[in-house]
């Protein structure tokens, strides 16, 4: 459901921040907002797709966004795919956090948590040969090297690729086919939205010695999502359908986050004066008023000027996405324990 932000029709004029802003104790969502939207129906139908594809696959590759390192996995892969099969988590689009503050408080939180000793970090955009290279080396030594797994009668592996949308799944494939391979052509589709894959791939070979074939599978939200925080999260790091969000409350999440984590620089980025504000109308009108950014629409027989917010909400969204604000790992709280 496309949910659009509407025009009001304000005065051309800079409104002033607020000189001491009374920050938000916590990120409240309307009372009516369905969470349901965020779980389309073919999640269900391609999540018993995947189990009943468990029985042929020897190993799981769990690939998931670095932003948020402990948010949005889906507790379902853990309960019925990971306790069955071996198990690889691979951290994507590690260039987007700081690696030399979190790498390590990341790989300790997994470790005392949740007994996760070998966590592979990659860039797949980047094709990264060091990272693929890791990746594939802890993939051989599980396949060769645990007796569950180790059959002689079996003369090819098969591994499934799991892991909420827009995180790289179907780049890792296409990366690490390449890598191997020798091809640029890419073996499954891949895209910078979530729903690019939208059911379970017919499977890709993506190592000739020992035979390794890898299965694609669409991305699958956990369906008992409830948390603001998290849900917020996952929206913001794009890797919700935009038809499912509002721009307007991922923006305001984007805002309390940065100042809730004391991290001003907003102000800096987008070039507008004044001090921080917790109040995103304001902040919108300051980034239109600042940047010029207007629009013309119809009201009634004429044509009425207006800020156009819908791009200055875009402008802010696209200082977090793009990796303008240096720090974006969102889990910064969750983590605060390993970070001291």
């Amino acid at each position: 459901m496309s949910v659009l932000v509407v025009c009001l029709s304000l005065p051309l004029i800079p409104i002033p921040a607020d000189p001491c802003p009374d920050m938000r104790d916590e990120f409240v969502l309307p009372p009516n907002f369905d969470y349901r939207v965020w779980f389309p129906m073919h999640m269900s139908v391609q999540m018993k797709k995947m189990e009943g594809k468990l029985r042929t696959v020897d190993l799981i590759v769990e690939v998931h966004d670095a932003r948020i390192p402990v948010s949005g996995r889906n507790s379902t892969f853990l309960k019925q795919f990971c306790s069955i099969r071996p198990h690889v988590l691979v951290m994507n689009k590690m260039d987007l956090i700081n690696m030399k503050k979190y790498k390590q408080p990341i790989e300790d939180y997994y470790r005392h948590e949740h007994g996760i000793t070998n966590i592979i970090w990659t860039d797949c955009k980047r094709r990264h040969g060091r990272a693929l290279s890791n990746v594939q080396k802890a993939v051989l030594d599980i396949l060769t090297h645990e007796p569950r797994f180790n059959r002689t009668v079996k003369t090819e592996f098969q591994i499934m690729v799991v892991g909420i949308p827009n995180v790289g799944k179907s780049s890792l494939i296409n990366t690490w086919r390449s890598h191997n391979m020798g091809t640029k052509k890419s073996a499954v589709m891949e895209g910078a939205r979530p729903g690019v894959t939208v059911r379970v791939q017919n499977r890709v070979r993506v190592l000739d010695k020992p035979p390794i074939y890898v299965l694609d599978t669409p991305g699958v939200l956990s369906p008992s999502t409830r948390n603001v925080d998290e849900v917020m999260k996952l929206a913001l790091c794009d890797l919700i359908l935009e038809s499912a969000t509002n721009p307007r409350y991922v923006a305001d999440y984007l805002l309390y986050w940065l100042n809730r984590t004391g991290d001003y620089s907003y102000i800096k980025h987008l070039e507008i004066p004044g001090e921080p504000t917790d109040d995103i109308d304001k902040l919108l009108i300051r980034i239109c008023s600042t940047k010029d950014f207007r629009t013309r629409c119809l009201t009634g027989p004429t044509y009425e000027e207006r800020w156009d917010f819908d791009r200055a909400i875009a402008t802010f969204i696209k200082l977090f996405r793009k990796g303008v604000i240096k720090d974006c790992c969102l889990d910064k709280d969750i983590l605060r324990p390993y970070l001291e």
